[in-house]
């Protein structure tokens, strides 16, 4: 009879001190530069303007609320 073997979570890994097995296992994959850039602006870019508040919509000094 086979075993079935348990796919172990990131969680179980950390506890079990098998993040090695776990890397192995799981390979990442993705866009080596697109990262660096975004990191490298996240951590050495000027912080971002501030947003320009709406312009509030005209009130009318009529107390009934008549146009």
């Amino acid at each position: 009879m086979s075993r079935k073997s348990h796919q172990l979570t990131l969680e179980e890994a950390r506890k079990m001190g098998k993040l090695g097995t776990f890397a192995k296992h799981h390979p990442a994959t993705g866009d080596w530069e697109k990262f660096n850039r975004l990191f490298s602006a996240m951590a050495h870019g000027e912080p971002p303007s501030p947003r320009k508040k709406p312009k509030a919509a005209p009130t009318s000094n009529d107390p009934d609320g008549a146009c």
